[in-house]
This record gives C-alpha cells, sequence and structure tokens, in this order.
C-alpha cells in the first residue's frame, strides 16, 4: 500500500519497532503517512544495533515499490531474513527461502539499494503530534470489516475515518 501513495519512504527500526514514514509536504499536494508495527508480531528473532546506545536506532530511505516486490516473494516462505548490508552501496537484502515442490528449500534474495538518513535529519522524522479521535471503531471480526467495506462503496465513495 505505500509503494502506491510515494514512490520513497523512510523504514525507522528501533530495538522493538519499525516504522514508516512518508514526509510529502502536504501544500503541495503530498501525503504524510506514520506507520507502526510492533517487531515482536512478525519477527521471532531481531536483532538491531542503532549509532549508540542512547540513539538505538536506525533510518533508511528506499524505494517502496521494492520492497514491496521482495515482501510479496515472502508470502508462502518457508522464513525470511532481512539485513542492512554493504553491496559496492548500501542494501537492505531480503533473503527468502522458499519451500518447492520436492520437499527441499530455495532461497531467493533481494538486494534493495537504500539511502541511510544522518542523524541530523532525524528531527524531522519524528512521530507527528496527532489530536485525540473523534471516532474510535472497534470490529470483532474481518467478516464485519468487510461488510463496512461493502456498503461504504455501495453507498458513498468518500468515507473518511
Amino acid at each position: 500500500m505505500i509503494a502506491k501513495l510515494a514512490k520513497t519512504c523512510t523504514l525507522r527500526i528501533s530495538p522493538d519497532k519499525l516504522n514508516f514514514i512518508l514526509c510529502d509536504k502536504l501544500a503541495n499536494g503530498g501525503v504524510s503517512m506514520w506507520c507502526e508495527l510492533e517487531q515482536e508480531n512478525f519477527f521471532n528473532e531481531f536483532q538491531m544495533e542503532g549509532v549508540s546506545a542512547e540513539n538505538n536506532e536506525i533510518y533508511l530511505e528506499l524505494t517502496s515499490e521494492n520492497l514491496s516486490r521482495a515482501l510479496k516473494t515472502a508470502q508462502n516462505a518457508r522464513a525470511l531474513k532481512i539485513k542492512l548490508t554493504n553491496k559496492h552501496f548500501p542494501c537492505l537484502t531480503v533473503s527468502v527461502e522458499l519451500l518447492s515442490m520436492s520437499s527441499s528449500s530455495r532461497i531467493v534474495t533481494h538486494d534493495i539499494p537504500i539511502k541511510v538518513i544522518p542523524r541530523k535529519l532525524w528531527k524531522d522524522l519524528q512521530e507527528p503530534v496527532v489530536p485525540d479521535p473523534d471516532v474510535d471503531l472497534i470490529f470483532s471480526s474481518a467478516s464485519q470489516e468487510r461488510y463496512l467495506d461493502m456498503h461504504e462503496s455501495q453507498e458513498e465513495r468518500n468515507f473518511m475515518v
């Protein structure tokens, strides 16, 4: 979905979270987004080491479509490994272990070119202050989401939460 919103995005890696950040200028019709993912919900093992103990983060700029393409191959993966590497240029290397029909496995590797964002620019990529919502929606199952989606698309095309 991020790939449809912007060509590039920022990936913030911290010991417990991954954040995808879009910071296009709203005045120019751009999109801003802050997406936070708890690493424990996606990885059995997660290791990272930032710049220092007090700045234990890594900020990377990457092409959204490249990451999306690499992760699509991981949909039926047995294992997924993501590493920060340097192969003549900084990369996010995504290795996907796939099972084949003969019950052997094969590894597909994607090297995604990245730009490491210097610490002096991190202040521009902090979590935005968001006002408390006027409405909270809580769904107990995916079927209710599909129900809402179906009615929203039939009745009104401009649905905003």
